[in-house]
């Protein structure tokens, strides 16, 4: 079984684009050329280059998209790839997402999407493997590089998404399973346990143990696995969570008090709501409720609906307020009172309500497209207004490079509640696991703190595990689970076992010989009492299935394999589909795996597969 983990692409990648807008901005577009493509490659005031097509994003590299079995999602953001992979026609797997996770991973989508709908086709089409590497190292794929996907595309991928529940035991094909747990990081967000026997690996990816509004992480079940995937811890590690909400807020109320407009550009699902909690209280300690709070977005009418209905997602203390009644959130109230107002572009009613000094929340948080970059355009020469970048993933010089030199204040106050390394390292104590898999970049300090050593994890403390660097596009090899397999036994052949004692090396064990008729049903291995009229010996069969011999036999059989398709690892591997019966079959050398929706089908399917074979 082939399982992916998460399927995100680098949001980070889209700081060299200069800047989409639904309306034409001469500085941007009048920026100089670049002397090796003039048309193509545009130059900043402070020297980036920027490439003026439209936005790209590259999929996950180095992955065989035809062998995925199943891809398990751990939060929102780890879904910007998804519909790259599952509309490849050679992708037949799973996507299994909690619920939140699913619908907040869609409207973040849709709204990148809207974003790239709104503004004009640019005037520029080029071949983007001809941009060249020193841009930016993302184009050193530009083979791979692909546009962004359109809403019909989403709506597609994610109405395939199976949504799971909290501790949900899914089956993967009879011999894995696997199951999500609360990750504490955002509403749905999950850690997943997955098991081949008694093989265990426990996947933490974007975890926190700080207390907001979700159900808080669960480590207990992740105890004691053969081996740990460690991943996205926090990016930016010198930045305190709780400590960056505060600045946050101290910003923001000098900001307005000084008759500036404050601008943060923003996802509108995330820390979101969290901010904004803070930030009502902070304006009403400081006598500042009548400033208005916007928040633009395509998707601000969902975004902010859906936590309110999710409340078995919550933590104890937003649960309980849905038994007052009383909504979960703060923001609902305000928006009842209009305190809090969204709308879904800056032209959709938002001049009726806007006066200075005002509070904005509004995307794209790349600075890339947006209502966010018309209002940075339009508020950049007052040196009263302030933009706040808190969105961790992108760099702060590298997105407010193209509207370079402004007057408006600017500030990077990255707000992550991802684990940090301290809590990773204590994380890591408590599961112990045997193998801890995890990136080669968290024994570094971050490059802009190179003498930080509270800032990286410390190898010494993880002297009883073995820790395997994994870095991208490397491939290393795990323990492997044992050879042996549990079979489960009937009630009859238990009540019929008798113990003997068995002397050995250590001692005395109780032994029992067992003999029975094995079978397997969804690989599950189950061993019964013989039956008396079975003959003791079965007859065997084998052979190799010829691909059009079969396809005869199944005609003649009266049946109609109306679909032949390649399973893209070589030319012995096929699937045929029978559509009118709803079966399958599946050819691999030395493997055929039948599916069929009743036993007499799965009969007749199996005639014509033996009928090619040689019975001993």
């Amino acid at each position: 079984v082939h399982v992916m983990l998460d399927c995100g692409a680098d949001v980070g990648s889209l700081t060299p684009y200069l800047p989409l807008s639904p309306l034409h901005i001469d500085r941007l577009e009048e920026l100089p050329g670049c002397p090796e493509m003039p048309h193509v490659l545009k130059t900043a005031p402070g020297g980036m280059v920027l490439v003026d097509t439209a936005l790209h994003l590259v999929p996950p590299a180095l992955v065989d998209i035809a062998l995925i079995d199943a891809i398990l999602i751990t939060n929102n953001a780890q879904m910007t790839a998804l519909p790259y992979i599952m509309m490849d026609p050679a992708f037949h797997g799973r996507v299994y997402a909690t619920e939140p996770c699913l619908m907040m991973g869609r409207l973040s989508l849709i709204a990148l999407c809207e974003y790239m709908e709104q503004c004009p086709t640019r005037r520029v089409q080029v071949d983007m493997t001809t941009i060249p590497s020193h841009v930016h190292p993302v184009f050193k794929q530009g083979s791979r590089l692909r546009e962004i996907y359109t809403r019909d595309v989403i709506d597609t991928c994610f109405a395939k998404i199976t949504p799971v529940r909290y501790n949900e035991l899914l089956d993967l094909f009879g011999l894995v399973e696997c199951w999500p747990l609360p990750a504490g990081h955002t509403i749905g967000s999950a850690n997943w346990v997955i098991k081949a026997g008694e093989y265990k690996v426990s996947y933490v990816s974007s975890s926190s143990k700080l207390t907001n509004h979700t159900l808080p992480m669960e480590v207990i079940p992740l105890a004691n696995p053969d081996v740990l995937i460690l991943s996205n811890l926090s990016i930016n590690p010198m930045y305190s969570p709780d400590t960056t909400l505060m600045e946050v807020c101290n910003v923001v109320t000098a900001g307005v008090k000084s008759g500036g407009n404050v601008l943060i550009p923003c996802h509108s699902t995330g820390v979101l709501l969290d901010l904004i909690e803070w930030l009502i209280s902070h304006l009403n300690k400081n006598n500042l409720a009548d400033v208005p709070i916007i928040i633009v977005s395509p998707v601000a009418d969902a975004a902010l609906a859906h936590p309110d209905i999710y409340g078995e997602w919550l933590n104890d203390t937003k649960q309980a307020k849905l038994y007052v009644p009383e909504l979960p959130f703060a923001h609902s109230q305000l928006i009842k009172n209009k305190r809090i107002h969204h709308f879904s572009n800056v032209a959709d009613g938002m001049g009726e309500v806007y006066k200075t000094p005002c509070i904005v929340f509004a995307g794209h948080p790349s600075l890339r497209c947006g209502d966010a970059v018309l209002l940075l355009n339009k508020w950049r020469d007052d040196p009263h207004n302030v933009v706040i970048l808190i969105e961790p993933e992108y760099s702060f010089a590298a997105t407010l490079a193209p509207f370079l030199p402004m007057a408006m204040r600017t500030c990077f106050y990255p707000i992550d509640p991802s684990i940090n390394y301290a809590q990773a390292s204590k994380l890591v104590h408590d599961i112990r696991p045997k193998t801890l898999v995890t990136s080669p970049t968290y024994f570094r300090p971050p490059p802009s703190h190179p003498n930080r050593t509270d800032l990286l994890l410390n190898r010494e403390q993880f002297a009883e595990n073995n820790v395997r660097e994994l870095g991208v596009g490397e491939t290393i090899n795990l323990p492997q689970p044992s050879s042996s397999i549990r079979v489960n036994l009937s009630v009859d052949l238990i009540q019929g076992i008798n113990m003997q004692p068995l002397k050995t090396a250590d001692g005395y064990q109780l032994v029992s010989q067992i003999s029975g008729s094995l079978s397997a049903r969804n690989n599950k291995p189950a061993l019964c009492a013989a039956n008396p009229s079975t003959p003791a010996a079965t007859q065997a069969i084998y052979g190799e299935v010829d691909l059009q011999e079969l396809i005869t036999a199944l005609t003649n059989q009266g049946l109609n394999p109306n679909k032949v398709e390649s399973l893209g690892a070589g030319s012995d591997h096929h699937l045929i589909t029978l559509s009118d019966s709803g079966s399958t079959i599946t050819l691999s050398p030395g493997v055929t795996s039948i599916t069929a929706l009743t036993g007499s089908m799965r009969q007749t399917l199996q005639a014509a597969v033996s009928s090619l074979l040689v019975t001993l």
